[in-house]
């Protein structure tokens, strides 16, 4: 329920602003906080291009947990804000900006496969995002477009791993 709250309020104006003032890459990484199911032992060290992003849409989370607690739903604000993992966010800028697949490994201690399956999922999601902005009237549509084109590469989209 609140992750479909939270994509509900997508649209918002302060959240529509945050994506129109991002590079395609760092729409990407802040998208990965919605897919990233997995936690890291080690807190990512993120650059002020992704932290400041990620403390926007943080307050945002906060607003609607708010405006769901005076709603009266049960909902825990840092709980909300919680579910948001940023673990990838580093990994998806850097794949993004064209590292290689060995490149992210390194940079955390999530496996590959889950790796693969939250980079998969955030393609899925872009899509969404592209129809919910022609949907909603957003002028987004080219960025999360130009995201699926960034994402969609080498390992990580291989049909299959045996090749």
């Amino acid at each position: 329920c609140s992750d479909d709250l939270f994509i509900y309020f997508k649209g918002d104006h302060l959240l529509n602003l945050i994506f129109q003032k991002l590079l395609t890459a760092q729409t990407c990484a802040l998208l990965s906080t919605f897919v990233c199911d997995e936690k890291s032992s080690e807190n990512p060290k993120l650059s002020e291009e992704l932290s400041g992003p990620l403390r926007q849409m943080q307050e945002i989370a906060r607003r609607i947990a708010r405006v769901c607690h005076e709603c009266k739903l049960e909902i825990e604000e840092e709980t909300y804000v919680d579910q948001f993992k940023p673990y990838l966010m580093d990994v998806v800028y850097d794949w993004c900006n064209g590292s290689s697949f060995l490149e992210l490994c390194k940079k955390t201690d999530i496996f590959e496969g889950s790796i693969i399956r939250a980079m998969r999922r955030l393609e899925e999601l872009l899509r969404q995002m592209i129809q919910a902005s022609k949907a909603i009237g957003i002028d987004l549509e080219n960025k999360f477009a130009e995201g699926v084109k960034l994402i969609k590469r080498d390992i990580v989209f291989a049909a299959s791993l045996y090749l």
